[in-house]
C-alpha cells in the first residue's frame, strides 16, 4: 500500500465547489460528470481525454425553487450507450462510443420543483429514475420507468398522495435481478420543519418503497422515522444481499437514513430480520423544531448520508460511513450564514459540536457491530470493500482511507486536500488495478467550513506520489 500512488489525474477548474459525480468505467472508459451535468468520457488507464458532452439545462427554475446548488452523481451505460438524467429532469440517451444525443425525453416539469441528481437505474431494457425536489414548493417524489431504447415513459409510482409533498427519491434505486423488485429510498415530508397537520407514519416518506420493476405496482413499503420533522432523508441507495439468518439464506435489503439508523429487512416481504442499529449518537426524545431553536443530534446532514454502504465480496460484512453532526432547528429563522434552508424555517450547525466521522462494520445477518474506527471528519460519500480484504472511504479531513475490512485498523491514507461527496471506485485494466476517487465535497461540507474545490484522482501501485491540491 506505501507504493500506492497517481496514475491520472483531472481538475475540471476553480468554478465547481461541489463535486458529487460517481466514475463509472466500462469497457477501459471511465464517465463522470460535472455537477451542471457535462459528460466527460477518458481513457481509464491514461486519462486522456476521448469526448465531452454538455446538455442544455434550464438552472434558473431550479434555483427559484430553493434549489441553488446543482448536482449530478453520475451516469448509467448499458448497450452501448450512456444515460444522463440532468438537473431540470431530462433523461437523456448518448453513444458511448463518441458521445453523440440519441434522444432525450422529459422525467418531470422542472417549474414543480423537480430535480434530477442521480443516474438511472437499467434492467432489462428499462431505465428506472427517482425524482428529487423542493421542500418550498412541497414537490412529490416518485419513481419511474423509461424504455431505454427510446425514452417512452412505461410507468410512474408516487411516494405520496396527490395532496401531499415530499417522498422524494434522491438517489438510483436498486433492481434486484433474481427478482426483478426495484427498492428506493424516500425522502422527508414537505414541509419538513412543520408537522401540524401530520402525525405517525406516512406513506412512503423518511423509509423505502419496493416496487415490481416490470410495472411500477407496490409490493411493499417501510418506514424508518415517522413524524419526520427533521429532514431525516433515506437517500441512501438499498443494499441487496444473502444473508444467513436462523441457519437459512434470506434475500435481504439493508438501508439507513439521516437519523445514523441501519435497517435489514426480509427483501420479500419488508419484515424487519433484526432489530434497527443505532450508529450514531442520538437525541432521545427528539425536540420538534421551534422559535427559540431545537438542539438535535444528528441534525439535517448528519447520520447516515447518501453516499452507498459497501458489501464485503464474502457477504458477511456492510461498511457504513457515519457522521456525528448536531444542528438547532429554528421556525422563522432567515439570519444570514450556512444552513440548510427549509420552508418556514431553517437548521444550522450547533456551535461547540464539530462534526466528527466513522466507518463502521456490520455483520449483514445479524446487524451486530463488528468494529467501528472514528475519524476526524464526516464520511459522507460512501465506501468501497475489495477482495483484498480493504475497505476504502474518503473523509472530509481531506484523506483517502484504507482501512483493514477484519479490524478498521488504518492500512493507508492519502492526502487529497479536499472533502469527499463519493464512493471510490476500482477497476482493472491490463492486469493493472485502479482506484478512483472524485473528490470536491458535498451539502455537508460547505457547512463544517472544508476547503472548497474539485479533483478526479485515480491511483495505481507505483503511480506518481500523491500531492495535496
Amino acid at each position: 500500500m506505501s507504493r500506492l500512488g497517481v496514475a491520472w489525474s483531472y481538475e475540471p477548474g476553480p468554478e465547481m465547489a461541489q463535486w458529487e459525480s460517481f466514475p463509472v468505467v466500462v469497457a477501459g472508459t471511465m464517465y463522470v460528470t460535472t455537477n451542471t451535468g457535462q459528460v466527460l468520457a477518458f481513457d481509464a488507464a491514461s486519462g486522456a481525454e476521448l469526448w465531452t458532452y454538455t446538455p442544455r439545462v434550464d438552472f434558473l427554475t431550479g434555483a427559484a425553487a430553493g434549489q441553488p446548488q446543482p448536482t449530478n452523481r453520475g451516469v448509467t451505460v448499458a448497450g452501448g450507450r450512456v444515460y444522463l438524467l440532468t438537473y431540470d429532469e431530462q433523461l437523456i440517451a448518448l453513444r458511448a462510443s463518441d458521445g453523440r444525443e440519441l434522444w432525450t425525453t422529459r422525467v418531470a416539469d422542472p417549474r414543480s420543483g423537480a430535480i434530477g441528481t442521480s443516474p438511472p437505474t437499467y434492467w432489462q431494457g428499462r431505465l428506472i429514475v427517482g425524482s428529487g425536489g423542493s421542500d418550498v414548493l412541497r414537490t412529490r417524489g416518485f419513481v419511474a420507468a423509461f424504455d431505454a431504447h427510446d425514452g417512452r415513459r412505461l410507468w410512474r409510482f408516487w411516494t405520496v398522495a396527490a395532496n401531499r409533498g415530499g417522498g422524494r427519491v434522491w438517489m438510483p434505486p436498486t433492481v434486484d435481478p433474481r427478482s426483478g423488485i426495484v427498492y428506493a429510498g424516500t425522502g422527508n415530508p414537505s414541509p419538513a420543519l412543520r408537522g401540524e397537520d401530520r402525525r405517525g407514519c406516512e406513506e412512503w416518506v423518511s423509509g423505502m418503497v419496493a416496487l415490481d420493476a416490470r410495472d411500477g405496482t407496490l409490493r411493499w413499503g417501510a418506514h424508518e422515522v415517522c413524524d419526520d420533522v427533521w429532514d431525516y432523508d433515506g437517500g441512501q441507495p438499498p443494499l441487496v444481499y444473502d444473508a444467513r439468518v436462523g441457519g437459512r439464506t434470506v434475500r435481504a435489503v439493508g438501508h439507513a437514513n439521516k437519523s445514523g439508523t441501519y435497517w435489514i429487512r426480509d427483501a420479500a416481504s419488508g419484515r424487519s430480520l433484526v432489530p434497527p442499529r443505532r450508529l450514531v449518537a442520538q437525541t432521545t426524545p427528539r425536540p420538534r423544531p421551534s422559535r427559540r431553536g431545537a438542539h438535535v443530534c444528528p441534525g439535517a446532514l448528519g447520520g447516515i448520508a447518501y453516499g452507498p454502504a459497501a458489501l464485503d465480496p464474502d457477504g458477511r460484512s456492510i461498511y457504513q460511513g457515519t457522521t456525528t453532526l448536531c444542528m438547532t432547528y429554528s421556525l422563522g429563522g432567515r439570519e444570514a450564514g450556512p444552513r440548510v434552508q427549509f420552508e418556514g424555517g431553517d437548521a444550522r450547525v450547533t456551535p461547540g459540536t464539530p462534526a466528527r466521522g466513522a466507518m463502521v462494520a456490520l455483520d449483514s445477518a445479524s446487524g451486530r457491530v463488528r468494529w467501528r474506527r472514528p475519524l476526524p471528519a464526516p464520511l459522507a460519500g460512501g465506501a468501497l470493500a475489495t477482495a483484498g480484504g480493504l475497505v476504502f472511504s474518503g473523509c472530509d479531513d481531506g484523506y483517502l482511507y484504507a482501512l483493514d475490512a477484519r479490524d478498521g485498523a488504518i492500512v493507508w491514507r492519502g492526502r487529497i486536500g479536499l472533502p469527499f461527496g463519493t464512493a471510490p471506485l476500482t477497476y482493472r485494466i491490463a492486469g493493472v488495478q485502479y482506484v478512483a476517487i472524485v473528490a470536491g465535497g458535498s451539502s455537508i461540507a460547505s457547512l463544517t467550513g472544508a476547503r472548497a474545490g474539485a479533483r478526479l484522482v485515480v491511483l495505481r501501485l507505483g503511480g506518481r506520489p500523491l500531492t495535496a491540491r
